[in-house]
């Protein structure tokens, strides 16, 4: 009987969780966040030219899409990233070439990485996009309906391409 009650309010405590965390989500779904800086400390020719261009890039303002996961990846998280790399990729040619657009995959489990836990919220993977001016993100957007959708491969596309067009303002 203990364990009976102990499994019924460990779900019931899962599920109010989940409800309290999407309401909440709602309203963070756009913020305003400081990038943190790169604490790397690389110091040869080539990584300092690399750093210069990505520099310009980021001064000239871009829109990264960032895919994190953790370093235990099931079936369903690595087709959550597939699908999104497949959207960008194949909708976004042109904006990927001149650096307008980004893609990154991250690991939230590697140290240099656990601040973006914080800094999005995060709590499961998820697919963020990230407007970037003058070297400092100026916007914010959680694509959180990449769960939802990812039984559907064509509505987990459009639906991710129709948010980074939002995004980058092509609608």
């Amino acid at each position: 009987m203990f364990k009976r009650a102990t499994l019924v309010l460990t779900l019931l405590l899962f599920v109010f969780s989940g409800l309290a965390w999407g309401q909440s989500s709602e309203k963070q779904e756009s913020q305003k966040l400081p990038l943190k800086p790169d604490t790397s400390e690389e110091k040869t020719a080539d990584s300092t030219a690399v750093k210069e261009t990505e520099a310009k890039e980021i001064i000239e303002g871009k829109v990264i899409a960032y895919y994190f996961h953790s370093t235990r990846r099931c079936a369903t998280c690595k087709k959550l990233e597939e699908y999104a790399r497949e959207a960008i990729e194949g909708g976004f040619e042109d904006e990927l070439e001149n650096g307008t657009l980004e893609m990154k995959a991250v690991n939230t489990d590697e140290d240099e990485n656990k601040h973006y836990i914080d800094d999005y919220k995060l709590y499961t993977k998820a697919l963020i996009l990230s407007r970037v001016n003058d070297g400092e993100e100026v916007e914010w957007v959680n694509l959180d309906k990449i769960w939802k959708l990812v039984g559907n491969e064509d509505k987990y596309k459009a639906y991710v391409t129709s948010g980074v067009e939002e995004f980058l303002g092509e609608d």
